[in-house]
């Protein structure tokens, strides 16, 4: 089992690593961020993983409700948030809305990064588990962010638990 201190930045550094690997338009800038995903420059590309809370738990993935459940809880529950950022399309030069072919475009690198990172996220969590790295991990809800300030993307967020500790 991964522990240690810096247990929680191991797995999100891995999933980060596995997704970067699976995409086919891959990012310039990518790796761990602490707190919230920064959108601060929409660059053309971003892929970033955060911790974005943990939880003791006796029944992966449920969060533990009390107190006497506090002091014993086996395990510890992080929820990992992964984004992939691109830049969507901008009015033009003169004011006229992005084309229907740039959105196009755009949404099809936005469903297939959508898909590469669904898919490279559960065969680690697989491989993580498999290999005992990892109590147990869950994809929660994946979801298409933005546009916002010239940037669009996929968010997929899961839960991994390992030992308290």
């Amino acid at each position: 089992m991964i522990t240690g201190d810096l247990k929680w930045y191991t797995v999100t550094s891995a999933l980060v690593t596995a997704v970067y690997a699976a995409l086919t338009s891959k990012p310039e800038r990518y790796g761990v961020v602490p707190g919230v995903i920064p959108w601060d420059a929409c660059d053309c590309g971003m892929l970033a993983g955060s911790v974005s809370m943990t939880y003791l738990s006796d029944t992966f993935p449920e969060q533990q409700h009390g107190v006497i459940g506090n002091c014993t809880a086996a395990w510890e529950v992080s929820e990992i948030v992964l984004q992939i950022i691109r830049c969507a399309p901008a009015s033009q030069v003169n004011g006229q809305p992005p084309t229907v072919r740039d959105q196009d475009t755009c949404a099809q690198l936005v469903r297939r990064d959508a898909a590469q990172l669904l898919q490279a996220v559960s065969i680690k969590l697989c491989a993580m588990r498999d290999a005992n790295d990892i109590v147990d991990g869950l994809i929660t809800v994946q979801q298409i962010r933005g546009p916002e300030g010239g940037c669009v993307g996929t968010e997929l967020r899961c839960q991994v638990g390992l030992p308290r500790g």
